[in-house]
């Protein structure tokens, strides 16, 4: 048996031991599920080409509240171009909530890919793209509609411009939802962190306070700080967690 098997029987083990299951989802399992990592290089250099900006000055609660109608050409055209499925994957985390282990998932992506796998216990610390709204009235308003809007999109109740339902950079995360998070964490008898890494601002902030020695981390890429996980498999979430989930 090689070393990955060994690791995946040994984690499978401790699933079967574990009862308070804190799971990390990061981009890895946005692009497991057709989607792409607008800060890879590759798509950095191509967005700079097309927009003259990188997607963190885009992605800038700033730019938006400066230049909506270059913001909204980006924020339609990259991220809410498509509607994403959930990747198997999902259905995995699923079954580990119907099994009563599951705690809590965490996540950045605002895809709200777990809430259309049935995942309940679900922290979204930086929102997702269907929970839109005009900050002037309150009104709701679907991906769709912001989807398909003309230009910037209007409340059509009032007219004002509509505010996207994710977190942009230089807001911060709401108090509640950090500290939620964390708790979840110090919690947990185990933590799955998946397409992500160690040096990911999400793992380090959750984890800090772990002391429970099953930080298991699932991804396909390796890392330099991969060695601060208790246990590493190199492979695609989709592969590993019908191993590990029985």
């Amino acid at each position: 048996m090689g070393t990955q098997e060994a690791v995946i029987e040994r984690v499978g083990k401790m699933v079967e031991e574990s009862s308070k299951i804190v799971v990390l989802t990061g981009i890895g399992t946005v692009i497991e599920s057709g989607g792409e990592n607008i800060w890879s290089s590759r798509e950095c250099y191509r967005l700079e080409e097309i927009y003259h900006k990188t997607p963190d000055e885009m992605m800038n609660v700033g730019f938006y509240s400066a230049r909506k109608d270059k913001f909204f050409e980006f924020y339609k055209n990259e991220i809410i171009n498509e509607e994403y499925e959930p990747a198997s994957l999902y259905k995995d985390i699923k079954r580990l909530e119907d099994q009563g282990k599951l705690k809590m998932l965490i996540t950045q992506n605002y895809y709200a890919l777990a809430e259309k796998a049935g995942i309940k216990n679900v922290i979204e610390l930086h929102g997702d793209v269907h929970n839109n709204w005009c900050p002037h009235c309150g009104k709701k308003f679907t991906v769709e509609y912001m989807r398909t809007a003309k230009a910037v999109p209007l409340c059509d109740e009032c007219g004002s411009a509509i505010r996207p339902g994710i977190r942009l950079f230089g807001e911060n995360i709401a108090n509640n939802l950090m500290t939620e998070a964390v708790n979840a964490c110090e919690d947990a008898d185990m933590i799955l962190a998946l397409g992500t890494n160690m040096y990911d601002n999400m793992v380090k902030f959750c984890t800090g306070n772990y002391k429970g020695g099953k930080l298991v981390l699932i991804t396909k890429e390796e890392h330099y700080m991969d060695k601060y996980a208790d246990y590493v498999i190199h492979d695609n979430v989709c592969n590993v967690l019908p191993k590990i989930i029985k």
